[in-house]
């Protein structure tokens, strides 16, 4: 299995300048704080070691919906709503060429890899999510976790086991609400059926404000981690 952790990190690298002068609350409401360590299995990891500020690898290389909220790969709009940064051609060409395709080659190698050893592939896209909605988020109910489903790579009996799981341990779950689809990489979306793909989104609430209940969301991410590795 692999484990794709694209929102994690908090890094600025210093040759990134912001419009802002004030950025850290956006960081504080943007990164998908602690995902690496709830997350952390002994499976393949794919992680995006700059913060999402810098580049999002899970847009699209044109995705006019996202680019008009200002939320694209680099983006130019705050958590707010208004001005992050401002973002030339030149520099949004470094920004791909620096990150966004390095990750993605890296993801493809490791989604490669696994089906040449065991002959297909699963992706787990590791995320969290504000209980509160950000101005460019859609509306929908703020459940305890969300699982993010593609109609061609995510099988809906692994679904079905995961929203059991999730009820028998009193949380709740929405299928793709308020956050819908899961990572493939281009070379095989819609393509390989060996390619699976799935992903778990966890509320924050459930775990940032007290030690325990961070254990025992963890405990119940690793459960989730164990269903989706032993899937066939």
């Amino acid at each position: 299995m692999i484990l794709h952790i694209p929102h994690s990190s908090t890094f600025i690298p210093p040759d990134i300048k912001f419009d802002k002068t004030d950025i850290k609350q956006d960081i504080h409401r943007m990164t998908d704080w602690h995902t690496d360590d709830l997350f952390d299995c002994n499976h393949t990891i794919v992680e995006l070691d700059v913060s999402r500020l810098v580049c999002d690898v899970e847009r699209f290389i044109v995705d006019e919906q996202m680019e008009d909220h200002g939320m694209g790969i680099c983006y130019t709009t705050d958590s707010f709503g208004g001005l992050l940064r401002t973002v030339n051609d030149t520099e949004r060409s470094r920004i791909i060429n620096d990150y966004y395709t390095p990750h993605h080659d890296r993801l493809s190698a490791s989604v490669q890899a696994e089906l040449e050893e065991l002959g297909s592939a699963m992706i787990l896209d590791c995320h969290s999510f504000s209980n509160e909605q950000l101005p460019h988020e859609p509306d929908g109910k703020r459940p305890d976790f969300c699982i993010g489903t593609d109609a061609f790579h995510t099988p809906s009996a692994l679904v079905k086991k995961l929203q059991n799981e999730l009820k028998s341990r009193g949380y709740s779950s929405l299928v793709n609400e308020p956050f819908a689809g899961t990572i493939v990489p281009f070379e095989y979306y819609n393509t390989n059926a060996n390619v699976k793909s799935i992903m778990i989104e966890v509320n924050r609430s459930l775990y940032m404000d007290d030690d325990s209940e961070y254990i025992r969301t963890k405990i119940m991410v690793n459960n989730l981690i164990n269903i989706i590795s032993t899937y066939n």
